[in-house]
Order: structure tokens, then C-alpha cells, then sequence
């Protein structure tokens, strides 16, 4: 018996004893109807195994052919079916997690540009950290990555919203409310989260020359209602914040920008970009928690840091800078990183756009150079890969 079925974007169904699922196209729908409509009318075993064949044909899919039709700079080791990274005919040494190719996989199945993940895991090859691990501690760091990135999260708050506001059932209402943690840009750079305070107060002299504190922003009050307001600035960028955990704990960081800081303080600024000194300030290591370096997360990690009075940011991350990603499968631990850029705020205006393309522009615009280089310093496939790749092109 053949049965076929569609299921949103997928085509589900069996032949004999074999189950299938496969991206829907009008095309192969439209075929495979005609293969069901055969075998409803044959009268021999002969001829129902050899539509069984030709269901194997359609439904089988080939993730190699497929994968890099859409991008040239992946390669697939049909023997083993590993990914790697490939520029031009050199292919690098490096296979790619399960996690990424899960990711690869599903994005392709769903019609999504995969160049995002390609490009991110090129920036993650130009991690110092992970050049510095010999090859299996590289596939258990690289996992952890992309594990943390493949994570998704339902908001609560979001889910009861939908339930009591727009009458959907709890798990329509699930569904729509699940996100992926972290997006990424077309760039390659993850899209995180950085939750701080609000510095309101300032240090200044009185008439004496003594220190004194004061608010930041002047106020005034209502002499009809009493109530008092401040003259806060219009736009975030002359906002100032800490970090909401540490504070003014911990190494103090470089704020860059127009509106930054020359030496390191503990401050956070819209526009600016957030780093380290160097990379000795940053526990690389994935095991432990509440270490030190620069803090960021997804939507999970943040909300356990939201309340009255917190900022929430929305940051940039090159994933060359990412030290350490604990709590993998929970994903509600920080990715610790060497900087960030912070490009806007949950309800603060910007005053100035900071285009994703901006913060990675240094290595975009050598993007060629970049590849080549990972290439380089982690090396090509050994020579019998290289003549197994020959054979089985070959096929």
C-alpha cells in the first residue's frame, strides 16, 4: 500500500514497510498522487514493488546534491556524510557539528538562505580559542556552539497572551510563541542579549569641593499634581548603564564609540563596542558557570535577569569572539565572549542606525581572504580523503 500525506511544508507518507518525509513541491506532490492512483489498479506483486521503486527515487533525498547546489562553499563526504567548509576545490580539514548540519539541513528543507550559517561558522574557524584545541576537543567546542544556537525558548508571558487575548488553544499558542534564542545576521554575527541598569545618579563638587552625588537627569514637578518628572535624554545613545549582575565587579572593559570611554570602565553604551583587553580575561572553559568575562545570552538567560528598573540591549556578537557557552541544553547560561556591540534597547529611541554589515564590515569586505585562510591555518583534507573525494565524484 502506498499513502501520502502534506503536513504544512512537508509531504509525509509510506510505501510497503518504509516511512517518508520530504519538503513539499507542487511538482513531486502532483507525481507522487499519480504513483498512488497506479497502485490502487495493479493486480501483480511485480508492479507494486516497482512503484515501490519509484517512491524510493522520489522520496530519497539527496542532501549532498542539494546542499551544495544551494552553496558552493559546503562539501558533503557522501561516504561518511560529513560537512566541511570548501573554497574553491580545497576543502578544509574541519568537519562541521551534527548540530550545524541538523541546522543546514532543516533550513534547506524549509526553503531558508543557509549563507547565514555558512558565514557563521567561517567567523567561529577564526576563533582563537578553538585553533588552539587539538581536533577532538575543536568537534566537542564546536558542538556546544551550535547546540546553544540551535536552542529555542517560549515565552510564558507571550504563550498567556495569546491564550487569553486571541482565544488560540495552549499549544497553537506554544507553537507560535517559540523562537529560536539567538538569531543570526546575514552576516554571520549572533543577535543576543545584554540586560543592565540605568546609571541615574552622577558624582559632582558642591561649593566647598566636596563630593557629592546628584541625579543625573534635572527634574521638575507639577505644582498642580505633585508630580515629579525628569528632563531625560532623547535618545539611548546618552544613556548610561552597568551591567545588572556585576555591576562594577569584575575587569573593568572598553566602551568604543563617539560616545564612549578612552580606558576601560564598567559602562555600557548604545553604539559602542564592548571588549576585553585580551583574552586572558575570559574563562574559555564550557564546564563552568559565573566566570569571568563578558556576558551576553538569548532569550532564556535574559529572562531570569528582567524586572522593574533593568534595561534590556540588544547586542551584536562575531562568533571569532566567543570564549565559553555553558548550560547547552538548558540554554538559559551567558555566552561568554571577548566584545560585543551594543546596537539598541527594549524602549529607548536610537538616534543613529547600527547596521549588522557595519560591526562586521573589517571582515566582510576580505570575505575571500577569510576563507582562504581558514584553509590555511587548519589545513586541507589528508591525500586519502582527497583521492576518496576523487572516487566517489566519479560514481
Amino acid at each position: 500500500m502506498i499513502l501520502i500525506n502534506r503536513i504544512g511544508s512537508s509531504i509525509t507518507g509510506s510505501y510497503g514497510e518504509v516511512s517518508f518525509g520530504i519538503p513539499f513541491s507542487k511538482e513531486k506532490w502532483d507525481t507522487l498522487n499519480e504513483i498512488v492512483e497506479q497502485s490502487t489498479k495493479v493486480k501483480k506483486i511485480a508492479d507494486l514493488k516497482e512503484l515501490y521503486e519509484q517512491m524510493k527515487e522520489l522520496t530519497t533525498i539527496n542532501y549532498k546534491e542539494s546542499i551544495e547546489t544551494e552553496c558552493p562553499d559546503v562539501f558533503v563526504n557522501q561516504a561518511t556524510g560529513k560537512f566541511y567548509l570548501k573554497v574553491g576545490a580545497k576543502v578544509s580539514s574541519v568537519e562541521m557539528p551534527k548540530a550545524l548540519v541538523d541546522r543546514l539541513l532543516t533550513s534547506l528543507e524549509k526553503g531558508i538562505d543557509i549563507e547565514p550559517l555558512i558565514k557563521l561558522w567561517t567567523r567561529w574557524l577564526r576563533n582563537p580559542i578553538l585553533r588552539k584545541l587539538n581536533k577532538n576537543e575543536q568537534i566537542i567546542k564546536s558542538s556546544n556552539m551550535f547546540q546553544y544556537i540551535n536552542a529555542i525558548w517560549a515565552d510564558p508571558k507571550v504563550i498567556e497572551n495569546l491564550i487569553t487575548e486571541n482565544g488560540l488553544s495552549e499549544e497553537v499558542a506554544e507553537e507560535r510563541a517559540t523562537l529560536y534564542q539567538v538569531k543570526i545576521t546575514q552576516e554571520g554575527l549572533l543577535c543576543t542579549y545584554k540586560v543592565s541598569t540605568e546609571i541615574t545618579k552622577k558624582y559632582t563638587l558642591d561649593d566647598e569641593g566636596n563630593q557629592i552625588i546628584v541625579p543625573r537627569y534635572s527634574k521638575t514637578i507639577d505644582e498642580d499634581t505633585g508630580i515629579v518628572s525628569y528632563d531625560e535624554p532623547e535618545h539611548v545613545e546618552d544613556r548610561l548603564f552597568q551591567p545588572v549582575m556585576m555591576g562594577t565587579g569584575g575587569d573593568p572593559f572598553y566602551c568604543e564609540g563617539e560616545n564612549g570611554y578612552i580606558k576601560p570602565e564598567h559602562f555600557i553604551k548604545v553604539g559602542c563596542n564592548h571588549r576585553l583587553e585580551n583574552w586572558s580575561q575570559v574563562n574559555t572553559n564550557d564546564n563552568q558557570s559565573c566566570v569571568k568575562g563578558l556576558h551576553v545570552g538569548g532569550l532564556k538567560y535574559i529572562n531570569g535577569y528582567q524586572h522593574d528598573g533593568t534595561v534590556t540591549h540588544n547586542v551584536f556578537v562575531d562568533p571569532m569572539h566567543v570564549g565559553a557557552i555553558p548550560d547547552i541544553y538548558s540554554g538559559d547560561g551567558a555566552i561568554r565572549c571577548l566584545q560585543y556591540f551594543v546596537h539598541s534597547s527594549f524602549g529607548g529611541v536610537n538616534g543613529s542606525i547600527y547596521h549588522s554589515s557595519e560591526y562586521a564590515s573589517k571582515t566582510d569586505g576580505q570575505w575571500n581572504d577569510l576563507r582562504k585562510d581558514i584553509i590555511k591555518d587548519f589545513g586541507e583534507i589528508n591525500d586519502s580523503f582527497r583521492e576518496e573525494v576523487g572516487e566517489l565524484n566519479e560514481l
